[in-house]
């Protein structure tokens, strides 16, 4: 089965900018550079990393990553996408550092998914054989917010009701959902019990809108503010803090150098994944799911970030 979104690549046109935002202000932890990318980590994962930026001459949405149960599930996945009419890559090793066996795939909006299973993990142990500290316990080397966790990413499409005949064909549920006329608007879809891994909105074309972190709380989240004004990124703040009514979760959205939107998330519910999913109309969602209390939604919130063309090319509709 599939776990839990555990990855996310951009592409940035200057590392340098990038990693002083990410690292030196908004404080990931720095695992490996390459001469094109960058690997991060929150402090409370024991992946190695969960963000990659790599370098390229446009920004975009490189790839994300959805972690499995075992290696042989990718090939359940496999035969799933070839009888579907998707076509697949299959890699026995990853580009990327510290990452197993891949399967690579369009999904039918073109979006770049890589599913995968092995995964370096942080180490916690010791040379007696014992445990020397998980990874979160080196709080007094963390700068920043600093960020917790990955979360969930969102997606635009441009039919939902379509979109969500795949992310439901590979074995996500749907926690919430908005119903406008006869088409679904939006659809929040996960594989873990939190509120979403994936989340799909209606839009004219597919693109990215965010990915998401998970911070302490929400101090975590208006200290985010006040870190980024503190340092020069005030312009960076695009929209909150506040409150949405949909999964509840307090927010702060912030564009990175490239324009890349990252929302500062804390707060959702957790709820099994069997459960029948909340349904709010499109006009109870205009009036309080978007946002329950907070500022007025600013324009460019609806600006979106083009995919990896390259993945794009290899799109094979159903």
């Amino acid at each position: 089965m599939i776990l839990r979104l555990g990855q996310i690549e951009l592409f940035v046109t200057d590392l340098n900018k990038s990693k002083e935002f990410y690292v030196d202000v908004l404080g990931f932890i720095e695992v490996e550079r390459t001469e094109s990318s960058l690997y991060l980590r929150a402090i409370d994962e024991f992946d190695r990393y969960s963000l990659i930026l790599t370098e390229k001459p446009f920004a975009a949405l490189g790839s994300f990553g959805l972690r499995v149960s075992s290696p042989e599930y990718l090939e359940v996945l496999k035969k799933k996408h070839e009888e579907m009419g998707i076509k697949t890559e299959y890699s026995l090793d990853s580009i990327h550092p510290g990452k197993g066996p891949t399967l690579k795939v369009a999904e039918p909006n073109g979006h770049p998914v890589e599913f995968y299973h092995s995964m370096e993990q942080i180490s916690v142990g010791n040379q007696n054989g014992g445990v020397d500290a998980l990874p979160m316990r080196y709080s007094h080397l963390h700068r920043g917010i600093p960020p917790i966790c990955i979360d969930h990413m969102n997606l635009r499409v441009p039919n939902v009701d379509k979109a969500l005949d795949y992310w439901e064909e590979i074995g996500f549920s749907i926690s919430e959902y908005v119903q406008d006329g006869d088409e679904k608007f939006a659809a929040w879809t996960r594989a873990k019990t939190s509120t979403h891994d994936v989340a799909l909105v209606k839009h004219s074309e597919a693109s990215l809108h965010h990915i998401a972190y998970i911070v302490d709380g929400v101090a975590g989240v208006v200290r985010t503010a006040d870190l980024l004004a503190d340092a020069g990124y005030r312009d960076s703040v695009e929209y909150g803090p506040g409150r949405h009514g949909v999964t509840n979760a307090f927010f702060l959205y912030v564009r990175d150098p490239d324009g890349h939107r990252i929302e500062i998330y804390s707060g959702d519910y957790k709820r099994d994944t069997d459960l029948t999913p909340i349904g709010w109309t499109k006009e109870e969602y205009d009036q309080k799911g978007r946002l329950w209390w907070g500022p007025t939604v600013p324009e460019r919130f609806f600006e979106t970030t083009a995919i990896n063309p390259e993945w794009m090319k290899s799109v094979v509709k159903r």
